[in-house]
């Protein structure tokens, strides 16, 4: 016999999710589904507009991630446009806005996300609880506090720099960015960076500097640095430990091994901090968005004859649709599910780091929060060069062709993992604008071919404290830091709506 178990919502993440499982007589989940109960509608709301104010506009599809939208609508623009080709420092300022914001969201969910997980009184038998209260205790811990004012605030403070505000700023435009920063904003953004690279390594990873940490390859000098007193009580160090103690690598395992990224972040020499791609049980492939598609077997929407290319997708729909549990689509790579985010970027970008925890730990809900972890140490760096690197001589924009025909799509990576844009342009107006979220993929329901979502299969096979316990599904679905803001959205009641939330 098997029971059902309904979360609803799952608290501390952003925007309203659910999760159906049936757990076994032993405790153990046999099947899951993430529910997503609220319709996006932008796609819909973008066919008629200009190409320009869709793009705007597609930045309130998440209040966490407008950077990351702004930057894909602007590069599918310039797509449409022959692939126009911005300057040097428009590219600069996309990276540094984007770096900061992920930075942001990644320390947010860890600390105020994640965290308080940690704190639950089932673990007061582990003798770091103490230490754990100490640090992530979400109504105690004043080392919160310093969090926000010496991280979070100076980082949304090099955002809003350069794009006027957050959320939603303004910056990233199609034929590069409408700031022309002073030269005294960039030593004070300079300076804010500075600071906080200095917070990080005083009271984050306790003196240990970032250029340590990330001179750090293997899952052997980990467990050394471990025993480094510093390193240990350190934020990081205490995390880690309290992790294995408490087996949070045993969690979350059962995800399909197949990894994609959009690429983000340009070095000096041209090449990416983070490279696009697609890797299939640990080999790598070039990424070709021609081979994604979607699905919308068990989605509220019609269903296809065949699955789409973003390119020619459709979003028609169809509230009482029998068989379907979520206004997710579900998105494919050659078919395939994959897992996007943190973790998936290390992996295609081939960390030594992280690839060698995965292969001594797993793919699970540790290595999911290291690698999150470890990526705002990789970004920290490059945002000062970066800085350092503009040049208020040269443009921040060349001028942009109106466009009145032409077809583009524009990729980025959000903290969640990789976001798209996709968009076809006539007599000047989108005749289509599609988009899909690193949440549809990770949280997308089980698709024509029975293939169930990243997060759906890392639930199966977890085994919980008891029948009523549901800590560890939560620890399991917040190591991908879900965004259903992103993937679906409400419409409003104050006038009459064509579509009615189905009922739970």
């Amino acid at each position: 016999m098997s029971h059902k178990k309904i979360i609803d919502p799952l608290n501390r993440i952003e925007g309203d999710l659910a999760i159906e499982l049936n757990i076994n007589n032993n405790n153990v989940v046999e099947d899951a589904r993430c529910l997503g109960f609220v319709y996006r509608g932008f796609e819909n709301i973008f066919i008629g507009k200009r190409p320009f104010d869709a793009m705007r506009m597609s930045q309130r599809s998440c209040g966490v991630c407008p950077v990351s939208h702004g930057t894909a609508g602007a590069y599918a623009i310039e797509s449409a446009a022959n692939n126009f080709k911005i300057p040097k420092n428009a590219e600069l300022v996309r990276d540094i806005v984007l770096g900061a914001n992920i930075i942001v969201s990644h320390a947010t969910h860890f600390y105020f996300m994640w965290g308080p997980d940690l704190v639950n009184e089932v673990y007061k038998g582990n003798k770091l609880y103490p230490e754990i209260l100490k640090r992530f205790d979400p109504l105690k811990s004043p080392h919160l506090k310093s969090i926000l004012l010496r991280a979070r605030v100076p980082l949304h403070s090099v955002v809003a720099t350069f794009g006027g505000k957050f959320p939603h700023p303004g910056h990233a435009v199609p034929g590069g960015v409408c700031c022309f920063p002073k030269h005294i904003e960039l030593i004070k953004t300079n300076t804010l960076l500075k600071k906080v690279k200095e917070f990080i390594e005083a009271e984050i990873l306790n003196g240990i500097t970032v250029e340590d940490w990330l001179n750090v390859k293997s899952t052997k000098e980990v467990m050394d640095l471990m025993n480094n007193e510093k390193f240990a009580n350190s934020d990081v160090g205490a995390f880690l430990k309290f992790a294995l103690d408490e087996k949070l690598h045993q969690l979350g395992e059962g995800t399909p091994n197949k990894f994609l990224a959009y690429g983000f972040g340009h070095k000096k020499d041209g090449s990416w901090l983070f490279k696009p791609g697609y890797v299939e049980n640990g080999k790598y492939h070039e990424l070709d968005v021609k081979h994604i598609s979607e699905d919308t077997s068990h989605s509220y929407y019609e269903t296809e004859s065949e699955w789409r290319n973003p390119a020619k997708g459709v979003t028609k729909p169809i509230p009482k649709k029998e068989g379907a549990y979520s206004w997710i689509k579900s998105p494919r790579y050659f078919g395939h599910v994959c897992e996007l985010g943190p973790l998936a970027r290390q992996i295609v970008n081939g960390d030594p780091l992280i690839t060698d925890l995965v292969k001594n730990l797993g793919v699970n809900t540790l290595t999911r929060t290291v690698a999150r972890l470890h990526e705002c140490l990789q970004i920290m760096p490059n945002l000062i060069d970066w800085v350092d690197q503009i040049d208020t001589a040269k443009p921040f924009y060349y001028e942009f062709p109106e466009i009145k025909e032409g077809s583009g799509f524009g990729l980025a990576e959000a903290p969640r993992g990789a976001v798209g844009h996709w968009v076809n342009i006539k007599d000047g107006l989108c005749t289509s604008y599609q988009i899909i979220t690193p949440t549809s993929w990770n949280c997308s329901p089980i698709d024509s071919k029975g293939q169930k979502g990243a997060v759906e299969q890392a639930l199966i096979g977890i085994k919980l404290r008891d029948k009523n316990s549901m800590l560890e599904a939560g620890h399991v679905v917040r190591s991908f830091d879900p965004c259903i803001s992103c993937s679906i959205h409400a419409i409003g009641n104050k006038r009459k709506s064509l579509f009615v939330e189905p009922t739970r």
